[in-house]
């Protein structure tokens, strides 16, 4: 049965107790030795994220959620990211899975009230990691998840105690860093289907030496997911996307097997050089394999660029539906007693990563057609006599080029981190010190990527007069250019000799690095007339630079996809802090006890100057079953070094264009580049909530809190579809972002991170929690516990200089904001029995909150609840106990609800909010000694 002291513990820590009786852990305190964890050790050691003061009964007024290790193992023992998915805040924490990038290389951030992963902080036992990404977050699967002991979620405003980027909240990973023995884990998982397979193996070891003195620990974890390849659910065999009605309303419609208009071996689209009725007769040839000349299909509701069935590309099959992904890593340890109040300690911790993807082909689509000439060698000679008799001198083309497969990324990447630090005691007063450094290294290359000078150079092919061989236009007047003449006409007709010279690699090599240096105050100040009053201090200087070099083609934009530009980037941070917790009143009727809790922060950027945060909130306990908290707060993020620094990038986008009728227009290239000029964004957040723990009905807990975040000039970037919507209705800011050539069709986008006006969020959360007292209802033995997380989004807004607010709260369709998400747990354990049991709920919503059904034929994406499970056993192998495991997601198989996405690749649901795998088994073995 779960420590009575322990859940009143818990309480103390201003967290959810719901997750700790879901658990059955006890109230995490010290850092138990050997894994003692009673609940027993004194309260006066906590210290709680969402405050740096640690004292004995101090209720923080700050929402904080923990989690114990044994309760993320169950949610979804693959990786702590999966588990941390499972609470409603983190729902659109992001991952490896379809369209989630390909600069992130399947490495996962928290994403807290879906603000986005920049405005979560990540923390490793209270201190900051050194970004793992360009974008300057933390990937929270290197981290070693074999000695994590709890994870504290603060879902509130936290830059005065921690500093920037804590605009959303913070998660904090805390390790049980005096564990003595060993423990590991192995297990293994598959879908239903035969794929995805994963397999991941912990392994940790702690002991004491010179008399207990000192202490040494390591930890490594390995993990490996072979994915979901491209079209292996029906729902992503269905091509389902959006197409212009040629009846005009709704404005367009929803249809299966939607393709892009083009092919594998070419395609005329037009042709030039004879009257309009000539060149017309060539619109809609097509190349089969061995050249054959034939009629394109055209299918129906046919666009510039998509078309409903005929002989389109299914663009639905290129990405997998879950990217495959290896990583591991390794952290130590050691740490001794200089003297009785003094402990030094040295940490290091590595971990790599690769994650290699289907980006798409390389494509000539109508936004980047080639052109054929007449006298081309290749040309089949009855389209050469019919453009002739014609008097047609070039062909323009499309063509999708599936020789050598997809253009691929790999992301290699590698995070390095190293703490030499020391914790001290004077009398009643802690301190601690430390420097860190980190630095990642990044590999990022688009493979088989289309070399765009050199293929509009062999594509044209002439004989060459003097011997009768083909080659190059160019290598007439130029014969040591070394360029290899392209076939273009039919699948698998150009030579190898071709695409070695037309194909490249766009690579670029970064370099992240951090330096922080910190020292930390704490203890009791003086007695005050309600109780001691206690502070923390503590000042912190840290350095951010990053440096991105890029192959000779990508500086000069010589690639189809890709071309990184090379930059550097430094930027330094000053910060000091101070926190009080001042007792006002206790043990007065209707007032056991108030406390404020209030901090300060003053953080100098050296590219933006300074900035002031703070936090003022208040715990008030009527009465023992009630306590009340609220914190008002101004937090801050500043512009991280991409943002800043990044010199430029190119992707693709999709949209819908309303200057020109509404037309769908794919495959639009867009160039990301960086801002200098950004400055930090302003948060206040404000958060007030009850807590109550009726006695008159032991072991149950709930806690509803509110919260408000108002972002002032909040940093992002303008989205094609909103620039292209913004712009057209007369926003200024929106317009830069669009480019369109004479004749009025949008041929670039160039996104860039600007201050936008304002962003909002507000909502509610609730959890609960109850211990039942099975013994006494029913007589039987073991325990039960419940619990139960929801959250209700009722704001989800952000503004753009000049535009009207745009509120996407109750959107589930093109974007993840549904009002409602929930997760309920159940579990019981008898002996050496224990069993689990979850569902986890995505509430219904607008498939577009801009756009009603005048304009597109779906509105509403109906709800969906996901079962999972988990049962284990403990078995006595050679005198030590090992618990087997059998996990199962998505017990009932349940589909994700039909949401087609609104970018370049037609996908029949939304894969952040929903279950993309079906159901997927997982089997596994824990053990300890």
């Amino acid at each position: 049965m779960i420590d009575v002291r322990g859940l009143r513990a818990s309480l103390l820590l201003g967290g959810s107790v719901a997750v700790l009786i879901a658990t059955g852990a006890q109230a995490q305190t010290a850092t138990p030795a050997a894994g003692q964890g009673d609940g027993n050790q004194a309260v006066s050691e906590v210290v709680v994220t969402g405050s740096r003061v640690p004292r004995a009964g101090f209720t923080a007024p700050t929402p904080v959620t923990i989690l114990g290790a044994d309760q993320l193992a169950k949610a979804a023992p693959s990786t702590m990211a999966e588990s941390l998915r499972q609470l409603p805040a983190l729902t659109n924490s992001s991952g490896p899975q379809r369209n989630s990038g390909t600069v992130q290389g399947g490495q996962s951030f928290l994403n807290l009230r879906s603000l986005g992963a920049s405005r979560t902080l990540t923390l490793l036992d209270g201190r900051r990691v050194v970004a793992t990404n360009l974008t300057g977050s933390v990937d929270v699967n290197m981290l070693p998840a074999g000695i994590v002991q709890r994870v504290e979620v603060v879902t509130g405003g936290a830059s005065a105690a921690y500093g920037s980027d804590a605009v959303a909240g913070v998660v904090n990973f805390i390790l049980d860093k005096q564990f003595e023995g060993v423990k590991g884990e192995v297990n293994l998982g598959s879908t239903d289907k035969g794929d995805n397979f994963e397999r991941r193996a912990t392994l940790s070891a702690g002991t004491a030496f010179a008399g207990g003195k000192g202490h040494v620990l390591i930890s490594g974890d390995y993990f490996k997911s072979e994915g979901v390849a491209p079209g292996r659910r029906k729902w992503a065999q269905q091509g389902v996307g959006l197409i212009n009605n040629p009846a005009g309303t709704p404005t367009f419609l929803l249809q299966n097997d939607v393709r892009t208009v083009g092919t594998y071996g070419g395609m005329v689209i037009s042709a030039s050089g004879g009257t309009a009725a000539n060149n017309a007769l060539f619109r809609g040839i097509q190349f089969l394999p061995g050249g054959v000349a034939a009629p394109y299909n055209f299918g129906a509701l046919t666009t510039s660029t998509l078309q409903v069935g005929g002989d389109g590309v299914r663009t639905e099959l290129i990405q997998e539906i879950q990217r495959p992904l290896e990583r591991g890593s390794l952290f130590s340890r050691v740490s001794y007693d200089l003297a009785d109040n003094i402990n030094v300690y040295a940490e290091g911790m590595y971990g790599a990563s690769t994650s290699t993807v289907n980006n798409t082909y390389n494509r000539h689509q109508t936004a980047n057609p080639f052109t054929i000439q007449r006298d081309n060698a290749f040309l089949p000679t009855s389209v050469r006599n019919q453009m002739t008799a014609a008097g047609v001198t070039s062909l323009s083309m499309l063509r999708f080029s599936r020789e050598r497969g997809f253009v691929t990324t790999t992301v290699d990447s590698e995070t390095y981190r190293g703490v030499v630090g020391a914790d001290a005691t004077f009398g009643s007063l802690k301190a601690n010190a430390y420097y860190q450094y980190g630095r990642t290294v990044q590999d990022n290359a688009t493979n088989n990527d289309e070399i765009t000078a050199r293929f509009a150079q062999a594509i044209d092919a002439v004989v060459n007069p003097a011997g009768g061989q083909i080659v190059c236009r160019s290598s007439l007047t130029n014969p040591a250019n070394g360029c290899v003449p392209f076939n273009v006409f039919g699948e698998g007709a150009p030579s190898e000799a071709a695409l070695d010279w037309t194909r490249g690699v766009s690579a670029s090599h970064a370099i992240v690095e951090q330096d922080v240096m910190a020292a930390n105050l704490s203890g009791p100040l003086l007695e005050g007339w309600a109780g001691p009053i206690d502070f923390a201090v503590g000042a912190e200087y840290r350095v951010e630079r990053a440096k991105v070099t890029a192959d000779p083609l990508s500086q000069t934009g010589a690639f189809l996809f890709g071309n990184p530009s090379p930059w550097t980037g430094r930027y330094e941070v000053k910060e000091a802090y101070a926190e009080l917790v001042v007792p006002l009143l206790k043990d007065l009727p209707l007032v056991e006890s108030l406390e404020l809790n209030a901090a300060g922060r003053i953080t100098d950027y050296s590219t933006s100057g300074s900035v002031n945060t703070w936090k003022v909130g208040l715990s008030y306990r009527p009465f023992q079953d009630l306590r009340l908290r609220g914190t008002r707060s101004r937090d801050i993020r500043a512009p991280n070094l991409s943002e800043l620094f990044q010199a430029g990038r190119q992707s693709t986008s999709t949209v819908t264009d309303p200057a020109n009728g509404n037309t769908r227009v794919q495959g639009i290239p867009t160039y990301n580049t960086g801002n200098a000029v950004l400055q930090p964004e302003i948060a206040d957040a404000l958060t007030f909530g009850v807590i109550y723990s009726p006695s008159w009905l032991a072991g149950f807990n709930t806690s509803i809190d509110y919260y408000d975040i108002r972002i002032e000039d909040a940093i992002g970037n303008i989205g094609a579809q909103t620039a292209v919507d913004q712009c057209f209705a007369g926003v200024a800011a929106a317009c830069p972002v669009v480019v369109r050539n004479g004749a009025g069709t949008i041929v670039q986008f160039n996104a860039s991170p600007i201050n936008l006006a304002s962003a909002k969020t507000r909502g509610v959360d609730i959890e609960m929690g109850y211990q039942a007292p099975i013994q006494e209802w029913f007589g039987w033995g073991g325990s039960l516990h419940v619990r139960g997380l929801a959250s209700y989004l009722a704001k989800q807004e952000t503004t753009t200089p000049g535009a009207k607010p745009i509120d996407r709260a109750g959107e589930a369709g093109i974007n993840p904001f549904p009002h409602w998400r929930g997760t309920a747990q159940v579990n019981y354990s008898l002996d050496r029995f224990a069993s689990f049991l979850q569902v986890r709920y995505v509430g219904s919503g607008k498939y577009d909150v801009t756009r009603d059904t005048t304009i597109v034929p779906i509105d509403r994406i109906p709800a969906q609840a996901y079962l999972d499970g988990q049962v284990s056993y403990k078995v006595d192998i050679a005198g030590r106990d090992v618990d087997f495991y059998l996990n199962v997601r998505n017990i009932l198989n349940n589909q994700p609800p039909f949401s087609p996405s609104d970018g370049n690749v037609p996908v029949a649901v939304n894969t952040t909010l929903h279950d993309v795998f079906g159901r997927m088994f997982r089997l596994g073995a824990r053990f300890r000694f």
